[in-house]
């Protein structure tokens, strides 16, 4: 790809000979050649590596800088060695060479001080050349400052600009791992709460139709009213996560079940025909809702999963308090992992749930025949990260 200067090029040209010319043309040593177009021309020609300044910045530099006592040779009347140089320095500050520029320009501008003492024809004073060589270098630091700043404050831009694009980055993954988490949730909630209440009524709508063809109209009514009960438990936590979604506010506070709820899902079960038992180890207290919470979604997908998948006839859920930890465990005689959910999403929201508390879960056969699901919930307040 062909490269073509451009205009801050230019106007780099234009800084180095702009001055030169001004001094030439001012014929300041009027001992020194005349001044003509030649001498311009000459002039001109020592900005010219400043078309290339911003590629090459250390070459433009040591080539201006031969230019000009190239041209000094010639005998024309001088034009100074800050201003011609300036941009050079400048732009090799830009660059972040502002080590070299230093020492190539304080090198350059003793080198024409001794040039000027030592040189015949000359009746310039010391005292004058040392006051012209304390200007030349106040300017020269100066444009080297200036291109230090500017370098550094691009920096400075570049790498904020920098931060704030990380920063939009973590703020959208944040975002986005927050809508999963909230989505994940969301699926637990609904996948656990209809699942226990579709497994419920199925088998209280087959208990109510086996009675009213046994002519038992009383069995046939217990099993609708809970069914009703069940379905209206079930319309209000849908009611709920649908207005959540929306974002509409709730009509009152949402309750959160518990422990407290346990013995409604021992009920239901046993009232579907699995002869339930419920066993409380330990002093029960006071739980964080995080963990009550976890722990009744528990019992409620592993009882689920005994009236939908197991085959069992018995089951027993087992809550036990410890001192640091809360264990609830559901166990049953049915068919074991043979009649486990095929979509495995039963386990899998269990397992997350608990996972999110810092507890684990653990899923498996029995020994004597069955499956068990035993969840290991930690209480203490600094291990409880999130709601269930």
């Amino acid at each position: 790809m062909s490269w073509r200067p451009g205009r801050l090029d230019v106007v780099l040209v234009l800084a180095s000979v702009l001055p030169a010319w001004a001094a030439l043309a001012g014929h300041l040593e009027p001992e020194a050649r005349p001044t003509d177009a030649l001498g311009f021309a000459l002039c001109a020609v020592v900005g010219l590596p400043m078309l290339v300044a911003r590629r090459a910045p250390v070459p433009a530099l040591f080539a201006s800088i031969a230019l000009l006592y190239g041209f000094y040779l010639t005998g024309y009347s001088a034009v100074g060695l800050a201003l011609p140089l300036a941009p050079a320095l400048f732009v090799v500050a830009l660059s972040g060479r502002l080590r070299l520029g230093a020492v190539t320009a304080g090198t350059g501008l003793a080198l024409s001080s001794v040039f000027r003492l030592i040189s015949d024809g000359q009746n310039e004073k010391a005292g004058l050349i040392a006051y012209d060589g304390a200007l030349s270098l106040a300017l020269m630091a100066a444009v080297l400052a200036l291109g230090d700043a500017v370098r550094s404050r691009r920096g400075w831009s570049a790498e904020l600009a920098e931060r704030l694009r990380r920063a939009d980055e973590e703020r959208e993954a944040h975002a986005r791992r927050l809508v999963d988490e909230e989505r994940m949730r969301i699926a637990r909630d609904v996948h656990d709460s209809l699942g226990h209440a579709v497994a419920v009524v199925t088998l209280h709508a087959a208990v109510a139709a086996e009675a009213l063809d046994d002519g038992r109209p009383a069995a046939a009514r217990r099993a609708v009213d809970t069914i009703r009960a069940v379905s209206r438990d079930v319309l209000g936590d849908l009611r709920d996560t649908v207005g959540l979604l929306r974002g509409e506010p709730s009509d009152g506070p949402c309750r959160t079940r518990g422990l407290a709820d346990v013995p409604d899902l021992v009920a239901a079960t046993a009232a579907a025909g699995v002869d339930v038992r419920l066993v409380v180890d330990g002093d029960p207290r006071p739980l964080p809702a995080a963990v009550e919470a976890t722990a009744h979604r528990v019992v409620q997908e592993a009882l689920t999963n005994v009236l939908r998948h197991a085959d069992a006839s018995t089951a027993t859920v087992t809550v036990a308090h410890d001192t640091d930890s809360l264990t609830v465990t559901v166990a049953d005689d049915g068919r074991g992992s043979g009649g486990a959910d095929g979509t495995g999403h039963g386990l899998e929201g269990m397992r997350e749930r608990v996972a999110l508390l810092g507890g684990r879960l653990l899923a498996a056969d029995r020994p004597g025949g069955g499956f068990a699901v035993s969840a290991l919930l930690p209480v203490a307040p600094g291990r409880v990260r999130t709601p269930a």
